[in-house]
């Protein structure tokens, strides 16, 4: 079997997954599309393609057809590159499937097929008819890992800016610039240290009275640009706020920063302004890094565009307002109202369905695992989930090594683009 990789996560979890496969007896081939690409892919049968992207497409086409691939794997199904990937798998009849960062975090990766987030293939009918509860069995808690995704982050990042020249054409899903992305790292790591300090006390504050919860999400998150109306974080907070200042309630709002986002953007002028606008002076709260599973067992209820936070509110029974596109948003689950309705009313949690659905999520996509720390765990597990669907074969070790196809160098690909058209 033949087995194609794209990007992945930064640092070297698809280097590794390469190696276990091929340990396997596989066939592994992976595509670089920058430095920081190339950094962490594998020497072995690895490609750089160094086209524009409207290019890609056919040199996917071309390269799929000569390699004879089975399956494609990808990180994040909405970056550029992926997006079309998928359509070539789809005309190609290539399985595609998608990593992304766990739906039950901290101790979870997922791994979808055909897509993940809005593109996932998950329905309420599959769940409804699903077994009433599951427990995990030896699920493993992941350690802390965010100075490992720094550095791994800075990493590709220098690297990427390196070899600039030789991938002129290539376009980032996001900032792609190494001092940008060092300098907002340095500053998330000392606004960590400053919010533990400052907001000692306010978890105990906000507890005294009852209370609405708005996680914001990342501001380049692929969720707010393919799977919700939002042009911006900004003009999500001022929806909501505008809505709530309607609703007129007594329960405050407490707005809660991403902590992915802590470098790289602050919302605090910007919230003062919309609350001095519109007269809620002394309603609106705005943390950082405030203990999370609290705040949604104590809220009334949650509002999100369509972040996975929602998953852990399930968990600790809070009521749901789904404003974007989310595979969650279904019936059992969030709200089905208006916004302006959900804040005199939350339609309460179906608890049944909600073990249903995390039942399912368990044994469909969840992996125990992490993509930065808990590498040899995360693999093994992998492996057996891959073996589970029927994507890798039971474990067998190669016997003659692969032929390494490393000469076999993109023009060669460019010629057989020619013959195609």
């Amino acid at each position: 079997m033949a087995v194609l990789l794209l990007q992945g996560p930064l640092g070297p979890f698809f280097k590794r997954v390469s190696q276990r496969l091929e340990e396997r007896g596989e066939t592994v081939y992976k595509i670089n599309f920058n430095g920081g690409d190339d950094l962490f892919a594998s020497s072995s049968n690895s490609f750089d393609f160094s086209q524009s992207l409207e290019d890609w497409p056919c040199y996917l086409d071309s390269f799929v057809k000569l390699h004879r691939i089975k399956h494609l794997f990808v990180y994040g199904d909405c970056r550029g590159y992926h997006l079309r990937a998928k359509a070539v798998c789809l005309k190609l009849g290539v399985r595609y499937h998608a990593f992304e960062e766990g739906y039950l975090r901290p101790n979870y990766i997922t791994l979808e097929e055909g897509g993940v987030n809005g593109h996932s293939p998950i329905q309420h009918g599959d769940v409804d008819l699903y077994k009433p509860s599951h427990n995990p069995k030896n699920e493993i808690k992941i350690s802390r890992n965010f100075y490992r995704r720094a550095a791994f982050s800075i990493l590709y990042y220098v690297k990427s800016s390196l070899t600039g020249s030789k991938y002129r054409f290539y376009r980032h899903h996001r900032s792609f610039s190494p001092y940008y992305e060092l300098y907002c790292w340095l500053k998330a790591g000392c606004r960590k240290i400053l919010y533990r300090m400052t907001e000692f006390s306010s978890l105990e504050e906000i507890k005294k009275t009852p209370f609405f919860l708005v996680p914001l999400q990342v501001h380049n998150d692929a969720q707010l640009e393919h799977h919700s109306r939002f042009d911006s974080i900004e003009q999500f907070i001022t929806e909501v706020l505008t809505s709530y200042r309607q609703a007129n309630i007594a329960a405050r709002l407490v707005i809660k920063h991403h902590p992915m986002d802590r470098g790289h953007c602050d919302y605090r002028r910007y919230i003062r302004d919309e609350v001095a606008r519109l007269k809620l002076f002394g309603k609106v709260d705005y943390v950082h890094d405030l203990h999370l599973p609290t705040l949604l067992k104590k809220c009334e209820g949650v509002v999100t565009i369509n972040s996975t936070t929602a998953l852990q509110a399930f968990y600790h029974g809070a009521s749901v307002k789904v404003l974007g596109n989310a595979f969650f948003d279904m019936k059992g689950l969030t709200d089905g109202k208006e916004l302006q309705e959900f804040w005199h009313s939350p339609e309460p949690l179906d608890q049944e369905f909600s073990d249903r659905f995390k039942a399912y999520l368990l044994d469909h996509g969840q992996i125990n695992g992490s993509y930065y720390s808990n590498e040899t765990m995360t693999l093994d597990h992998l492996m057996t989930y891959l073996e589970s669907r029927q994507i890798i074969s039971k474990s067998v070790k190669r016997l003659i090594p692969a032929t390494n196809l490393q000469t076999l160098e993109p023009t060669t690909l460019q010629s057989d683009q020619q013959l195609n058209y």
